[in-house]
Parts: C-alpha cells; sequence; structure tokens
C-alpha cells in the first residue's frame, strides 16, 4: 500500500456512497424477501468498507511516513502483462459465441494462469479447469442461466 492511495480510496467510497443511495430509491425489501435495490445497496456498503480500509491505511502512511523520493504510481506495473490481460479478455469476447463458454473459458484461463500467474502447466490445467466445472455449475445449474454452448453444444 502506498501513502497516495487515499485518492483511488475515495474515489472507491464516493461511488459506493452513490451507488447505496440510488439504491435506496428501489425497494430494498428483505433477506428473506429480497427487493431490486438489496443487491446494489449491500454492494454499496461492501464497496464502502473496503476503500474505508485503504483510506486508512493510506492516511496512516500519509501521517507516519518520512519524505523521502517519489517513485512514479506506474514504477511497479508489468506492461506486458497488462497487454496480455487485454488481448485475452478481447479475444474471449471475440471467441465466446463461437467456441463456447466451457472451451473458451478454460483457454482464456490458461493463458492466463501460465502467463500472468507464471505458474505449473499441472497447477494451471487443475486450476482453470476448476474454475470452469465451479462456474458452470453455479451458472448453468444452480442459477439456470444460458450460456453460449459453442459448437459443442451442437454436438
Amino acid at each position: 500500500m502506498k501513502e497516495n492511495d487515499w485518492i483511488p480510496g475515495l474515489v472507491w467510497m464516493l461511488l459506493g456512497l452513490g451507488v447505496s443511495f440510488r439504491s435506496l430509491h428501489l425497494k430494498l425489501g428483505s433477506f428473506a424477501s429480497p427487493g431490486p435495490g438489496l443487491m446494489p445497496f449491500l454492494l454499496g456498503v461492501a464497496l464502502i468498507s473496503c476503500s474505508l480500509f485503504v483510506l486508512s491505511k493510506s492516511l496512516l502512511l500519509t501521517l507516519g511516513k518520512r519524505k523521502g523520493k517519489q517513485q512514479s504510481i506506474w514504477a511497479d506495473v508489468n506492461l506486458k502483462k497488462v497487454m496480455i490481460v487485454v488481448a485475452c479478455l478481447l479475444g474471449y469476447s471475440l471467441i465466446l459465441e463461437r467456441v463456447g463458454f466451457a472451451l473458451a473459458s478454460f483457454f482464456i484461463l490458461t493463458i492466463l494462469f501460465k502467463t500472468v500467474g507464471s505458474q505449473k502447466w499441472t497447477s494451471v490445467l487443475i486450476a482453470s479447469i476448476f474454475a470452469v466445472v465451479m462456474s458452470y455449475v453455479l451458472f448453468i445449474v444452480i442459477l439456470n442461466v444460458e450460456l453460449p454452448p459453442g459448437f459443442l453444444g451442437r454436438i
């Protein structure tokens, strides 16, 4: 955490406050019978809570840190990894309909785990398969969400 992280912390807090207050215009309901505003309200509160943590840590660092050499905000960013993630997300959006959810998700997760995470092939393949199976169970089996089957669904 850096001392100048109070700026994004403040932005996220304001966004959380905005989401929470706007969701009050919708019917909140209760946990037993939730209304359309309950989930955005809870997410706004969660965002506020996380931003409070970032704000407090950053302000403590700012108050306790002695003046020293300032480091650029982009100093620790690996642009190669950022470009790989952006390219993977773009590729995922292009092949999702044709290839299908399961296969496209497996490919993108494998690429991301291997290149960005720098993991071993066995752990990459196991984690990718696990993530796809859990996503499939959550979205298709439990939530009954229709995801693109791709060419595998036509067989």
